[in-house]
């Protein structure tokens, strides 16, 4: 079994942004012919009326599943060819080249244009006030799903995706010179999501933690929370887990951060998660500090227990619950 993982600093969680600099998770990894897709909105999804499908140097790349809940959006991929070694999206980081090496048919890049503009470019192309991109394994190792958020809560008035948009994806594979293009006409799902704004605020030492609101719809939960008294350039030793009455985890799907868009100079943290069960009644927001392998430290292997999970100092202070019925 092993003794933990490669991460980046707990700054990652609290000051980066998916794809832009980054946050990786475990299951995560992130980097910086067309087809319309049909609404089935009893499923707050959009699936592509007719697969699209690409061959490129024997690889056939296509798209299964487009979605945009208002909270993220969605995109599942997957390969098919001969000979391929490994999963679409595995990597292996080369200490030496200082280089991510793959094998065939791994995904090297991907590209995302909405309304013909890359949006790595929106909001100037700053990290705080452009959209976060990453991709992370699917069900199967030739499947993959690519994950996308706005900066709409990151303070200020920052960009959002439109309510209608034609999406263009551009996705690079390992050993294939040209990327995979997929038009996708995108549309917001119609269910009515549940807002909540609790305004909860709970303080540890110099730390204040205010969960501001939350967005719920039946693909997804969103979650903000804003955080002041924190040592500007000094990593923040605190992350979260999200849990339900029941005390099932919710998974992260995503998470940006930024100081960059209020004059305060607050830490606008924004999380996407996945659905709340039907059944759920409340949402817990539990604060922990993670240990590392190398006592004193704040980035490298995180400690792991006997089970594989991170070995924790809960924070109990900067707990929080809201009721979601």
């Amino acid at each position: 079994m092993k003794k933990g993982y490669k991460v980046m600093t707990t700054a990652a969680l609290a000051g980066m942004i998916l794809g832009g600099a980054g946050w990786v998770t475990a299951a995560t990894d992130v980097h910086a012919s067309a087809a319309q897709a049909n609404t089935g909105y009893s499923a707050a999804e959009q699936k592509a009326g007719k697969t699209p499908e690409i061959t490129q140097n024997g690889i056939t790349l296509g798209v299964s599943e487009a979605q945009y809940d208002g909270n993220y959006l969605k995109i599942s991929v997957k390969r098919s060819g001969q000979g391929l070694i490994g999963g679409i999206t595995d990597s292996k980081f080369d200490e030496k080249s200082q280089e991510y090496i793959r094998e065939k048919g791994a995904i090297k890049a991907i590209q995302i244009f909405i309304d013909g503009k890359d949006i790595y470019t929106i909001g100037g192309g700053s990290l705080g006030k452009r959209p976060s991109l990453g991709w992370r394994p699917g069900p199967t190792p030739d499947a993959a799903i690519v994950e996308l958020s706005d900066p709409s809560w990151l303070g200020g008035q920052q960009y959002a995706f439109p309510d209608k948009f034609k999406l263009t994806a551009k996705i690079t594979l390992e050993g294939v010179e040209k990327p995979y293009t997929f038009e996708l006409a995108m549309q917001k799902s119609t269910g009515s999501p549940i807002v909540l704004k609790p305004n909860l605020t709970k303080t540890s030492g110099k730390l204040t933690y205010n969960l501001s609101k939350l967005n719920l719809t039946s693909t997804s939960t969103r979650v903000l929370l804003i955080q002041k008294g924190y040592e500007k350039g000094k990593p923040s030793d605190i992350m979260f887990e999200f849990v339900d009455d029941q005390g099932r985890k919710l998974e992260t799907l995503s998470g940006m951060g930024t100081d960059e868009n209020n004059k305060d100079g607050d830490m606008y943290e924004d999380y996407v998660l996945s659905a709340l069960e039907k059944d759920a009644k409340s949402i817990t927001i539990k604060a922990y500090k993670p240990e590392f392998m190398e006592p004193g430290a704040t980035s490298g292997l995180f400690k792991l227990d006997e089970n594989g999970e991170i070995v924790k100092q809960e924070v109990k202070e900067l707990e929080m619950t809201v009721k979601v019925k």
